[in-house]
């Protein structure tokens, strides 16, 4: 299964440019199999999802959200659907706790777009995964995202970051089986089952 696990939309990101329906279609013309929204610090309403799911079904449309972490990191959290992800100002460790005690999967995402320096204990704390290759990451910043998975030992991600439509379908992550449920794509990702797909970065 072909899965962009990060994506954003018009109706809950400030930032979005496309819909969500304009995003899973521009995903399914792309040859993607499923996708996550994953807008900034608000839940994808649970009956939208199943709208899309019912429309554009065999495609799968999965929701997660990222966080806005207190230092300005910014966490992809999925398996977790509480109010408290959107009104809490997070710090990472009680971020990671949080996540931990749902039983979710916690990624850190684009380190070292905003700051030149990661604030975060995660080193202690480790996420279980660091996108490594988006739309939004810089070329010359893709050694160092690498280093710091190799050096805390987690696997990393290929992701759109799609804001608009047309930037959909270079970036995504290959699974090795295909979920059914958001709770088997947790299994799946945190067991490292899965390959990176990116312009620069054939497959990993």
């Amino acid at each position: 299964m072909k899965i962009d696990l990060h994506v954003h939309c018009r109706e809950y990101s400030f930032c979005g440019r496309s819909s969500a329906d304009e995003q899973v279609q521009a995903a399914m013309t792309a040859g993607l199999d499923a996708l996550v929204f994953a807008d900034h610090d608000h839940l994808f309403p649970e009956d939208h999802l199943q709208t899309l799911n019912k429309k554009y079904a065999p495609f799968k449309i999965f929701s997660g959200i990222e966080i806005t972490e207190y230092t300005g990191e910014h966490i992809l959290v999925l398996g977790v659907r509480d109010a408290s992800l959107e009104f809490e100002r997070w710090n990472y460790t009680d971020l990671y706790h949080f996540v931990q005690n749902w039983g979710g999967f916690l990624a850190l995402n684009h380190p070292f777009r905003f700051t030149s320096e990661i604030e975060i204990e995660y080193e202690r704390f480790l996420p279980h995964a660091v996108e490594a290759y988006s739309n939004n990451i810089s070329p010359h910043l893709q050694p160092r995202i690498l280093k710091l998975a190799q050096n805390i030992g987690v696997n990393v991600l290929s992701n759109s970051d799609s804001h608009h439509r047309d930037d959909i379908g270079r970036y995504y992550n290959e699974l090795e089986k295909t979920p059914e449920t958001e709770e088997e794509l947790i299994e799946l990702l945190k067991a490292g089952s899965f390959s990176c797909v990116a312009p620069s970065h054939p497959l990993r």
